[in-house]
């Protein structure tokens, strides 16, 4: 459907398409023949490739170059305005899948892209507006928060069980034992292959998780219990240190 509309012949170099799904809904693992930006103004998504994963607000989105699987499940009700861009429309734009903050002018230009009907007499109009976008994505800052997806089987078994129970409160020592290796085997796995320590791992892991209750509204002190902190500061000053804000704060600033 999208790859048949940005092939038509009026088409632009690139085009907004808006979508909207209720909580819970999954698009699949599936591929474009256009580069993507996924962005959701309203609701938090889970994007994944084979790489990674990422949790995103609505203050961010996730650069998807053309050929590359991923899957997007809502949590929230996510109201999407993907921008698909033609493949080699601008030769800076970024190689690799990645997290860009999105600026308050990139988010109105994306919204109001997707409300335009194109015409022939609004060509240039629109074509303007793309570039303006186009350039506010290759300035974008590059957010590194995401989870990295593990292949070595043990280290993998750990992490499953991890995004599966964000509050599980086991030690490495004690997930060391359960995989039958030693603790300093399973740290290096974790530096090695993730690039995180253990405990870097976990926290990302329940921040994440974190977000996507927040985006259904509930209570912060409840998601920080949830989620495995021991303590709602200590919820609020890791939260903080990743997102520049509080989570109390996080989706009123949107």
């Amino acid at each position: 459907m999208i790859d048949t509309v940005l092939n038509d012949e009026l088409a632009m170099s690139a085009i907004v398409i808006p979508k909207s799904y209720p909580d819970g809904h999954i698009i699949d693992w599936h591929h474009h023949d256009f580069s993507q930006l996924v962005f959701a103004y309203s609701g938090v998504m889970i994007v994944e490739t084979y790489e990674n994963l990422w949790v995103i607000p609505p203050q961010r989105a996730v650069w998807i170059p053309a050929g590359v699987l991923h899957k997007v499940s809502m949590h929230g009700q996510a109201k999407m305005r993907n921008f698909y861009v033609r493949p080699n429309c601008d030769r800076q734009l970024p190689e690799q899948s990645c997290v860009l903050n999105v600026s308050t002018l990139m988010r109105e230009l994306l919204l109001h892209l997707a409300s335009v009907e194109f015409s022939e007499s609004c060509r240039e109009e629109i074509e303007r507006l793309i570039k303006v976008t186009l350039d506010q994505l290759k300035s974008a800052h590059q957010v590194t928060f995401y989870i990295p997806i593990a292949t070595d089987p043990r280290l993998a078994s750990v992490c499953n069980a991890l995004l599966n129970d964000p509050a599980n409160s086991r030690s490495l020592s004690e997930w060391a034992a359960i995989i039958n290796i030693s603790s300093r085997s399973l740290s290096r796995l974790y530096r090695n292959e993730l690039g995180l320590s253990f405990v870097e791992y976990r926290h990302q892991v329940r921040l994440l998780e974190a977000l996507k209750q927040l985006a259904k509204g509930k209570p912060v002190t409840t998601v920080a219990m949830e989620v495995g902190f021991s303590s709602l500061s200590a919820f609020n000053r890791l939260f903080k240190r990743n997102f520049g804000t509080t989570p109390g704060h996080f989706f009123m600033v949107i």
